[in-house]
């Protein structure tokens, strides 16, 4: 298998890049080919601009998507960004890991979504979601987060981090990954002293075995559902019978407003 292990932290001694640093370790053990990219120590550029394309399609008016898919087709991409995205076509598994910063992901991972999900070469209007480039492929966000569990769950002070994360999980899908539920680390926290840095440490050491085993048994993870084509009516709205599967593909407006899922 071929994985690849994209990382959006910008301390390399971070619990999280540990944490991406132990899946590499453990998928090459398992005789699987691992290529690793942390987008700080690359210090990727996330945004998107018009002086990265040379041979401009229009020179007046910068069209991000149609200068992605002139330069897509032409193979005169960002030497970076093609780089990329032969990293992306290669994986059999992408896993992204990154801290929750102000209920989402950082912007330098945002940005390489921006400019990594080229249009033309990695989605287009015939090759999406279900039908996507990265059918067959599959994706998981592990993701860390200073505040408590109680806090980020759904009747949490924070809002549900799960659901807080439907950005980056529908993104991937959108481009045709089948994604693995997010494993997600609560209350990883700096500055800690005596008794309760002790207890993070024996916390953070138990969810790395846990992290591995399930790494391990990763045929077996969790798959978020979504719903398909033939879900919707022509106009892509879904369809009365169809199922729902999140707050953010619904019949009713108000069925999510209260209480738990």
């Amino acid at each position: 298998m071929n994985v690849l292990i994209i990382t959006a932290h910008p301390e390399a001694g971070s619990f999280n890049s540990y944490l991406a640093s132990q899946a590499a370790r453990l998928f090459e053990k398992q005789g699987s080919v691992v290529k690793s990219v942390n987008l700080y120590s690359e210090n990727f550029e996330p945004r998107e601009d018009k002086t990265f394309y040379l041979n401009r399609q229009d020179s007046v008016r910068f069209d991000a998507l149609r200068e992605q898919r002139h330069h897509w087709e032409m193979d005169k991409l960002p030497e970076d960004i093609s780089r990329h995205v032969k990293l992306l076509k290669s994986a059999d598994l992408l896993l992204l890991h990154f801290p929750f910063w102000w209920f989402g992901m950082p912007a330098i991972l945002k940005g390489w979504m921006d400019r990594v999900f080229v249009y033309g070469g990695i989605y287009d209007s015939r090759h999406r979601h279900e039908n996507g480039t990265m059918k067959g492929k599959r994706a998981l966000l592990t993701v860390t987060a200073g505040a408590p569990a109680n806090a980020c769950g759904h009747n949490g002070r924070h809002g549900d981090m799960r659901f807080l994360l439907w950005p980056p999980i529908h993104a991937l899908h959108y481009i045709g990954y089948s994604m693995l539920e997010p494993y997600l680390i609560h209350g990883v926290r700096g500055g800690l002293d005596g008794l309760a840095k002790e207890k993070q440490q024996q916390f953070l050491d138990q969810k790395v075995k846990d992290f591995e085993s399930r790494l391990i048994a990763i045929n077996d993870w969790p798959i978020i559902p979504f719903n398909k084509e033939e879900d919707f009516n022509e106009d892509k709205t879904l369809k009365l019978h169809s199922p729902e599967y999140s707050p953010f593909v619904r019949h009713n407006p108000g069925n999510w407003k209260a209480g738990p899922i």
